[in-house]
C-alpha cells in the first residue's frame, strides 16, 4: 500500500485541477455539438476515454517525485528518439503529415509527449550548470537536445508541432542566464535564416502565410477556412447562438470544427461571454503555473514549470490567433480543449509534474 506524505494532500491546488477539468469539460461539450455519433467509438466516445485516462495519469504521476523522472530523463530521451525515427519508418500519413503511430485502432503521436521529455531533459541539463550565464558550449548541447527531436518531426512533415519545440528552448535558455552577446548572436543567425527558411517552405505553407495578409485573395481555398472561422467567432456575439445551433459549424462550413478550430466552434456557440472564459481559464492555469515556478524549491523545479508555461502560452496563442486570422494556420491544437487523445494526455502529464513542483516545495 503507497503511504502519502500528508503535507502533500494539504498542498495540492484543488482550483488548479478544477480549472483543468472545466477547460477540458468544454472542449468535450464542443466536441459532442459538432460530432453526430456519441458511441464509444466516435470521436466523441475516443475522446472522454482519454480524458479519464488522462486525469489518471495525472494523479499517478503525482506520487512520484519529481526528481526521478529528472534522473532517468536520459533514458527517456533515447527511447524519445528511437520511437521517431520508427514513426518514419513504419508510421501513418494524416492530413500530409507522417507523425502517428497506430496500436490497432488507436493513434498515437509520439512527438506530443517528446515535448515533454524534452522540457524535462533541458531542464536538467540547465539545473546542473552553476554558472549565472550559459557559456557556448552549454548553449549548443542544451540546442541539440531541442534540435534533434524537432528535426525529426520535420522530417515526418509536422512543421507546426516542430515550431513548438522553439519556445521551450527560448524560455529555459533566458532564464538558465543568456548572455547579451549570445542573444545578440541569435537574433542575427534568425533574421539571416528567414529567406532559406522561406524557400524550404512548401507551397502550401507559403500560401498559409498569404492568406493572413489577404484571405479574400482566394476565399474558396486557401482563404477559405481562414474567412469561415473569423464568420464563426463574429456571428456568436455576446451570449452565442447556443448549443448545436451554430451554422457554420452544424452545417459543415467550418473544417477542423473539433480539432484546431474548436474554439471558433465554443466562440459561435457561446459567443464573447464562452471564449472569454475559455481565455480565462488558460490564463489562471498559467498564473498557476507562474506561481509554481517561483515557489519552486531548486532550480530543476523552476526549469520544469517554465518550459511547460512557455508550451502552455504558445500554443494558445498560435491556435487562437490562427483561429481569429491573425497567424497563419499551423496545425497546432487549443490545450486540453481540441480533440486529440497524444495532445490531451501529454499536457495532463505535464501538468502534473508542475503540480509535482508545487507540492513538494517544502518537502525535504
Amino acid at each position: 500500500m503507497m503511504n502519502i506524505d500528508q503535507r502533500l494532500i494539504h498542498n495540492f491546488d484543488w482550483l488548479w485541477l478544477l480549472a483543468l477539468i472545466l477547460l477540458s469539460g468544454s472542449g468535450l461539450v464542443a466536441i459532442w455539438s459538432v460530432t453526430s455519433a456519441t458511441g464509444w467509438d466516435s470521436t466523441l466516445g475516443r475522446h472522454s476515454v482519454y480524458l479519464c485516462a488522462a486525469i489518471v495519469i495525472f494523479v499517478i504521476l503525482l506520487y512520484f517525485d519529481y526528481h526521478a523522472f529528472a534522473d532517468f530523463v536520459a533514458v527517456g530521451y533515447l527511447l524519445g528518439l528511437a520511437v521517431l525515427v520508427l514513426v518514419l519508418l513504419i508510421g501513418r500519413t494524416v492530413h500530409s503529415n507522417k507523425s502517428w503511430i497506430y496500436l490497432g485502432s488507436i493513434g498515437i503521436q509520439p512527438s506530443e509527449f517528446m515535448k515533454v521529455v524534452v522540457i524535462v531533459a533541458l531542464a536538467k541539463y540547465y539545473s546542473e550548470v552553476e554558472s549565472d550565464f550559459l557559456g557556448l558550449r552549454e548553449l549548443l548541447i542544451g540546442g541539440l537536445i531541442v534540435l534533434m527531436p524537432m528535426l525529426l518531426v520535420v522530417l515526418q512533415g509536422d512543421l507546426g508541432t516542430a515550431v513548438t519545440f522553439l519556445p521551450i528552448y527560448a524560455s529555459l535558455t533566458l532564464l538558465a542566464g543568456l548572455r547579451r552577446k549570445h542573444m545578440i548572436m541569435f537574433c542575427l543567425a534568425g533574421i539571416l535564416a528567414l529567406p532559406a527558411g522561406w524557400m524550404m517552405l512548401r507551397d502550401y505553407q507559403k500560401s498559409r502565410i498569404e492568406t493572413v495578409l489577404n484571405p479574400s485573395s482566394d476565399p474558396l481555398h486557401r482563404g477559405y477556412q481562414t474567412i469561415q472561422s473569423k464568420i464563426a467567432v463574429g456571428s456568436g456575439r455576446f451570449l452565442g447562438k447556443g448549443f448545436k445551433q451554430g451554422t457554420q459549424s452544424q452545417l459543415g462550413f467550418l473544417p477542423a470544427r473539433h480539432t484546431d478550430f474548436v474554439f471558433a466552434v465554443i466562440s459561435e456557440e457561446r459567443g464573447f461571454v464562452g471564449s472569454m472564459t475559455v481565455i480565462g481559464l488558460l490564463l489562471f492555469i498559467s498564473l498557476r503555473l507562474l506561481r509554481a515556478a517561483e515557489d519552486a524549491k531548486d532550480r530543476l523545479g523552476t526549469f520544469v514549470v517554465t518550459g511547460v508555461l512557455a508550451l502552455l502560452v504558445f500554443h494558445s496563442t498560435i491556435n487562437i490567433g490562427m483561429v481569429v486570422g491573425l497567424i497563419p494556420i499551423a496545425g497546432i491544437p487549443l490545450p486540453f480543449v481540441s480533440a486529440g487523445g497524444s495532445a490531451l494526455l501529454a499536457f495532463f502529464a505535464a501538468m502534473s509534474l508542475c503540480m509535482n513542483v508545487r507540492l513538494r516545495r517544502f518537502v525535504n
